[in-house]
């Protein structure tokens, strides 16, 4: 009986320590997505390919439609943002080696020097962990209200 309760303490002391580092683990990888996402702004800003590269997937969509290519061109020679911000924060699930990113965010830019772009989305990213490094693989955005 004793041996019982010494195996029952170690399996709740070991389940208590994994909880532990997992949610350390989940907080630190949350405040990674958080600055990735950050960056990723300012790099449509900055039109900063070398950034843009580093955080997007090779397999990138927006809205499953745009592909990865068509977007980093839009990105680099078409589109010129003036504005784009988190208005609220990031709500992080994980499921794994991926998670999901859901928040609002405020857009302005010209296309083609034309004003196209006005207004706050509601945007759900999709991002993987590949050999070490956070990737986002999707983006799902709708325009929630225009200004």
């Amino acid at each position: 009986m004793i041996k019982f309760h010494l195996v029952l303490l170690f399996i709740i002391t070991a389940m208590s320590t994994a909880a532990q580092y997992s949610q350390g683990a989940k907080d630190s990888a949350q405040n990674e997505i958080r600055q990735l996402t950050d960056a990723w702004n300012k790099a449509i800003i900055n039109r900063d390919s070398a950034m843009l590269e580093k955080i997007l997937a090779p397999d990138y969509s927006l809205n499953g439609a745009v592909n990865r290519s068509a977007w980093m061109n839009n990105t680099m020679h078409h589109i010129i943002t003036d504005t784009l911000e988190v208005t609220a924060p990031l709500q992080i699930t994980f499921y794994g080696q991926s998670c999901k990113a859901e928040g609002s965010f405020f857009w302005k830019a010209a296309f083609d020097g034309i004003p196209r772009i006005n207004g706050e989305y509601a945007v759900t990213d999709v991002w993987i962990k590949r050999n070490g490094h956070w990737q986002v693989l999707m983006r799902m955005s709708l325009q929630t209200k225009t200004r």
